[in-house]
């Protein structure tokens, strides 16, 4: 019976799908390519005909968990039912964080030596969603909840500030240190929007316990 071919991208999805599933349930470094084809039923030369290696496969997965978050975030932006308070809790808590599946993926970034692409990483999540709550806060603006000046600015700020500081892979805070830093992010917040309590430090916690 002749093998029924598949659409290219159908097919580099495929392995992309085995590949995180593996990653998430085995780990990054103890899953190879054989695993990866096995899984999938195909031969290791078309593995590597849709990707060069491991790591390559590695942030293919991370570009399209950001492009998932982003059409998420997208979509909250786009709501013409929601106050802007109410898009940005959605947002900081459900779009920006990385999901659970990702795990295996953030373990691999914060491996000895993968530094530099941690950081480039992280760039690339804040530039792509800088433009969608610079929006939102604009909004708050316009509503009258937020009060300040350079809302493009003060969003960068933020988003920088919470990529970076509470990232386990740059910074080795103890869990006091960083449950002490979250609920200070609270009032941070706050202050920068200049507007009432948006989200809770418990609320802020419950993320980092994914």
């Amino acid at each position: 019976m002749p093998r029924i071919a598949k659409d290219p991208q159908e097919r580099r999805n495929e392995i992309l799908d085995a590949a995180m599933e593996l990653f998430h349930t085995k780990g990054y470094e103890n899953t190879s390519v054989s695993d990866i084809v096995k899984k999938v039923g195909v031969a290791q030369g078309t593995f590597y005909y849709y990707f060069r290696s491991k790591e390559e496969i590695a942030s293919a997965a991370h570009e399209r968990s950001l492009a998932s978050r982003l059409d998420f975030v997208k979509k909250v932006v786009e709501d013409p039912q929601l106050p802007a308070v109410d898009k940005l809790r959605k947002v900081l808590l459900e779009g920006f964080p990385a999901p659970p599946t990702d795990q295996a993926i953030l373990d691999y970034l914060h491996a000895d030596g993968n530094s530099v692409l941690h950081q480039q990483w992280l760039v690339a999540k804040i530039t792509a969603f800088t433009p969608y709550l610079t929006a939102i806060v604009r909004q708050g603006m316009e509503e009258g909840v937020f009060q300040l000046e350079q809302p493009a600015e003060v969003t960068e700020f933020l988003l920088v500030g919470i990529s970076f500081l509470f990232d386990r892979g740059i910074f080795g805070w103890s869990e006091e240190e960083l449950e002490n830093k979250l609920r200070a992010l609270e009032g941070i917040i706050d202050r920068l929007l200049g507007g009432k309590q948006i989200i809770s430090a418990d609320e802020l916690l419950g993320i980092n316990k994914r």
